[in-house]
């Protein structure tokens, strides 16, 4: 499979407050490693990484980095079809880069985006409008589980 990993997953690497996500990020992230599937992530991911404070900052670097995922870019296409996400009510306008994730994954043609966002992303209320857009559009349905649900694939 073709998985687009997304800010949250690294930022769980680090998440002392939240020890059981912790622990299944950090199995995901070896499984993945070792597994058949290939990583994507994008410029994206790099700047939210980039707003963080700069301790945390190059811990994600480096959790990234050792992802060794495809960086995919961000095109005006992508920002279009984020912006019709947010349009169609599929993810809230403030959350924007949440759409921008998603689109760039379908329009990089992958299959699941991975995230610990379950209130924008990870939500089923959210999948099926954003499928419903991209059925509108002609375009292929993403599937969005956690990274312990991936597991389960």
């Amino acid at each position: 499979m073709k998985l687009y990993i997304e800010t949250t997953v690294p930022n769980f690497l680090f998440a002392d407050d939240a020890p059981e996500k912790k622990a299944i990020t950090e199995e995901f992230c070896k499984w993945v490693r070792t597994g058949p599937d290939t990583l994507y992530i994008s410029e994206l991911v790099f700047h939210e990484i980039n707003r963080a404070q700069p301790a945390l900052r190059a811990k994600l670097l480096n959790a990234v980095d050792h992802l060794q995922a495809k960086n995919l870019a961000i095109t005006d296409e992508a920002e279009g079809l984020a912006e019709r996400y947010v349009r169609d009510g599929a993810i809230p306008a403030r959350f924007r880069d949440d759409a921008l994730h998603v689109a760039i994954a379908v329009l990089n043609g992958l299959d699941v985006v991975v995230t610990w966002n379950m209130k924008h992303l990870a939500n089923v209320r959210r999948i099926e409008s954003i499928n419903r857009t991209n059925m509108v559009m002609a375009l292929t349905p993403i599937r969005i589980h956690t990274p312990e649900q991936v597991f389960d694939l």
